[in-house]
């Protein structure tokens, strides 16, 4: 009997986490979401997935709900959670299923064990720092500017560029007082302090398969100001021409090769500096901020579905046929208060184009110009034959949007 279900642990609560359910079903697979939480997932009855519920946080839980399995049903083992992906690798390696090898994805959840992996590529200076009796030396290798991070997390929180010595111990001390993570796991307790890189930033969408590694495409990014580091626009591909993008793509790779990873999507930040691109982070999945979607535009690849061939151990699809550019704006509050309303939505849509207008926050949420990824209230994604014709779509479409305020109402930034 050929193996049917595919199981996830856990998933993206928005975007992907669903739709992956959805495609899994479309390759023949019987999805099925291991959680502790169903009720989280907006639209989870519609997938028509099978629910078990348990506690996605205990590997003793889930080495249960998996072997409760008849042998030979399983087809595969994966997730569109970061946080979860570590646990997949284990799974997968306990019952012989396609999969990276679990120390790989160990050492690429943490920022620091990446960056000592790749001791000999030129790197950032960088320091961990577990107690506040560190921070002094760290600063003395690192100096100042610098960003602060936990070595754990991911989304942009708790990312902080530190312009004086009193920033970097305030931001040290929120990393360090910190315990569990925004899916109650455990938390590293460490903070990485690492030098400030100047440059335009890019990600790198790669795939591993079968003892290689493809580089699909490379996302130019833009991000907000000081002192938070969160993207609120991405354009796919980046502008980089065909010796940019080899420069680039071989870091990727060679980050990659440090750490072990080998099946599937990785998507590896990095900064352009006057030395060259420099390793930002590393992530062991699918990249976040709807570019599988911009990439699915311009290259007709749906990199969600090569992800659950791979988890499944068929050869992913990755000839792209590439047209144009695509491009997404985040909508963000330009200042704290209460949301009652994000006006202007249709005339967004009409704007030549335009292919999506989604706001993601409801009325009555707090919000406040982000200081992380999760503080966006929704996004524009356009399409067109270059960068200038995307940005000009991206910037009159969120021109027509008014985010509303308890006390008032103001444009979106």
């Amino acid at each position: 009997m050929t193996p049917q279900v595919l199981l996830f642990v856990e998933s993206n609560t928005t975007g992907s986490g669903m739709a992956a359910l959805t495609a899994a079903q479309g390759l023949g697979k019987r999805p099925v979401l291991l959680t502790s939480r169903p009720g989280r997932y907006r639209g989870l009855a519609a997938t028509g997935a099978g629910v078990v519920l348990c506690d996605t946080n205990s590997a003793t839980a889930l080495r249960a709900a998996v072997a409760a399995f008849p042998a030979g049903e399983l087809a595969g083992i994966t997730t569109t959670s970061e946080f979860y992906v570590t646990a997949v690798a284990e799974l997968a390696a306990r019952h012989g299923l396609p999969g990276n090898p679990p120390e790989a994805v160990r050492v690429s959840r943490d920022k620091a064990a990446v960056r000592r992996a790749l001791a000999t590529a030129d790197l950032p200076r960088f320091a961990e720092v577990d107690t506040p009796d560190g921070i002094a030396g760290a600063l003395a290798h690192v100096g100042l500017p610098c960003v602060v991070k936990p070595v754990d997390d991911s989304g942009s929180n708790l990312v902080r560029v530190c312009a004086t010595e009193a920033e970097v111990r305030a931001q040290v001390s929120r990393v360090l007082a910190r315990q569990v993570n925004v899916r109650d796991q455990p938390v590293a307790g460490r903070a990485l302090v690492e030098q400030y890189l100047t440059g335009p930033e890019v990600s790198v969408e790669m795939f591993g398969w079968a003892g290689g590694t493809t580089c699909v495409g490379v996302t130019a990014k833009q991000l907000t100001g000081f002192p938070h580091c969160v993207e609120h626009r991405h354009l796919y591909p980046a502008d980089l021409g065909e010796a940019g993008t080899t420069r680039v793509a071989g870091l990727a790779r060679d980050v990659l090769a440090a750490t072990g990873l080998r099946t599937g999507p990785s998507h590896i930040e990095a900064r352009l500096t006057p030395a060259g691109p420099a390793l930002v982070e590393l992530n062991p999945r699918l990249a976040g901020g709807m570019i599988p979607e911009l990439v699915r535009l311009v290259d007709g690849i749906d990199l969600l579905e090569q992800q659950l061939r791979t988890c499944l151990g068929e050869q992913p699809r990755l000839r792209a046929a590439r047209a144009g550019c695509a491009g997404i704006q985040f909508l963000t509050a330009p200042r704290a208060g209460r949301l009652t309303e994000v006006a202007g939505i249709a005339a967004a849509a009409r704007v030549p184009g335009v292919v999506e207008v989604r706001i993601t926050a409801q009325a009555g949420d707090p919000v406040a110009p982000p200081d992380n990824a999760y503080g966006r209230l929704g996004f524009v994604i356009a399409r067109g034959d270059d960068h200038a014709q995307v940005a000009h779509a991206l910037d009159a479409a969120s021109g027509q949007i008014t985010v509303r305020l308890e006390a008032g109402h103001d444009r979106a930034s």
